[in-house]
């Protein structure tokens, strides 16, 4: 089944509710239209965009990072012609593990346009995504001096620092100092079952400039840590759903934590104020599909009051967030994509909703594993998760899809 991205415009772009501060508006009366439609080819891990929407960074299963230019026909925020793409790809030598835009990063000032990269045994790398050159490295090493490659990376608020995750522990780098960083424990000891056990997926700044930040692991766990002390684990999420894939703050009421975890279709909501208990939840229509190890990124829209979200079977679902109750239904569903969405993420600066779909695919009959040993319910292809492909799986036990990008369009804003 094929692998596509989508974008989709929703509207007028800015309100005139607040002159302060102007947000994008969303018209979620009706589905989206198609406006644009790019193809890309390999299996397609995530898609983000820069700080003023301008570009969008990807990593591949075929270790390219591509970076994406939209070239808007106007600057109108009333102008609905269709943008278009221009794509640079930068080839790398290991396979992609996580990626991070520059806070501030806009193809507008040269020296801002860059992001990080972690790949498989290398350092992590800042890369210029004008040409694709190193910029700077910085380096994890592990007990047997081997380089370590970080599944998870935040920068701070002040964008001086980034803090990457890895097995049982955070590194903090400051961005202006290259090589080695300092390096927080999340367990107290390799005994011990205190802590932040396993890979540190996902980290997250709260918005609040507190300096606080939540952490989750493979291991199905959820603590919440300050800059100002290091890797104490300050409090710890109870009723933790499984493995995390992406955490997320409310970005304007700090104390609302969304999570998302594999293999589940709902994603769950904390407030960090009264960690004892999951808060709510949002439940989008029933799949047929099988819930999988893949990672499946949401977003929420800068002004707070939605959530897009895209579901096993190729569906985006929108739901409203400004408010919540204990459980939530999505507002609008609509069919985006064949096959399982990856990412759905708002554009910063204008209407906008892009969105990745497309699994990893196993080749059951070259490799030689038949559905039943791999724990398949009798499928001729089954999926393999990150940490399977981190044991010992290569680019040629996949299956090449194509990837289709698309921008979709609704009418203006209905206030």
């Amino acid at each position: 089944m094929a692998d596509s991205a989508q974008t989709f415009h929703a509207g007028e772009h800015y309100s005139n509710q607040d002159a302060t501060v102007q947000y994008p508006t969303y018209n979620i009366s009706r589905p989206p239209s198609q406006v644009l439609d790019i193809e890309l080819g390999p299996c397609c891990r995530s898609a983000k965009w820069c700080s003023d929407g301008e570009a969008i960074l990807t990593g591949n299963e075929d270790r390219f990072l591509d970076v994406y230019s939209v070239d808007e026909q106007s600057d109108s925020p009333n102008d609905n012609q269709s943008p278009s793409l221009s794509k640079r790809s930068f080839r790398q030598g290991s396979p992609i593990y996580e990626t991070a835009w520059y806070p501030y990063a806009t193809p507008r000032n040269p020296s801002t346009y860059c992001f990080l990269a972690s790949l498989r045994d290398t350092p992590i790398r800042l890369v210029d995504a004008t040409d694709g050159r190193l910029r700077a490295s910085y380096k994890i090493v592990d007990h047997r001096e081997r380089f370590v490659a970080p599944h998870s990376i935040a920068f701070n608020l002040t964008a001086q620092k980034f803090y990457c995750g890895f097995l049982d522990a955070i590194e903090v780098f400051d961005l202006s100092v290259p090589g080695e960083g300092t390096r927080l424990h999340t367990i107290p000891s390799k005994k011990s079952r205190d802590g932040l056990r396993g890979i540190i997926s996902s980290l997250v700044f709260c918005p609040d400039h507190s300096g606080l930040f939540a952490a989750g692991t493979f291991s199905s766990s959820i603590g919440m840590l300050s800059e100002d002390t290091g890797g104490q684990i300050l409090m710890y999420l109870d009723d933790v759903k499984g493995p995390v894939s992406q955490l997320l703050f409310h970005p304007t009421n700090p104390r609302l934590l969304f999570a998302r975890f594999r293999h589940e279709q709902s994603l769950y909501v904390w407030d960090v104020r009264n960690t004892s208990q999951c808060y709510s939840s949002l439940k989008g229509p029933i799949t047929s599909s099988q819930p999988s190890n893949q990672r499946r990124y949401f977003d929420i829209d800068s002004s707070g009051r939605w959530l897009v979200d895209g579901d096993q079977d190729g569906n985006i679902n929108i739901y409203k967030v400004d408010t919540l109750q204990s459980e939530n239904k999505s507002v609008l569903s609509f069919r985006a994509h064949e096959d399982a969405i990856s990412t759905a993420v708002f554009r910063p600066t204008k209407a906008m909703v892009l969105s990745v779909s497309g699994s990893r695919r196993f080749d059951v009959e070259k490799t030689g594993n038949s559905p039943e040993a791999s724990g398949d319910d009798g499928g001729n292809i089954i999926e393999i998760s990150d940490d399977e492909e981190e044991d010992g799986a290569t680019d040629s036990d996949s299956i090449p899809a194509s990837i289709v990008v698309h921008l979709e369009q609704l009418e203006h804003v209905a206030k």
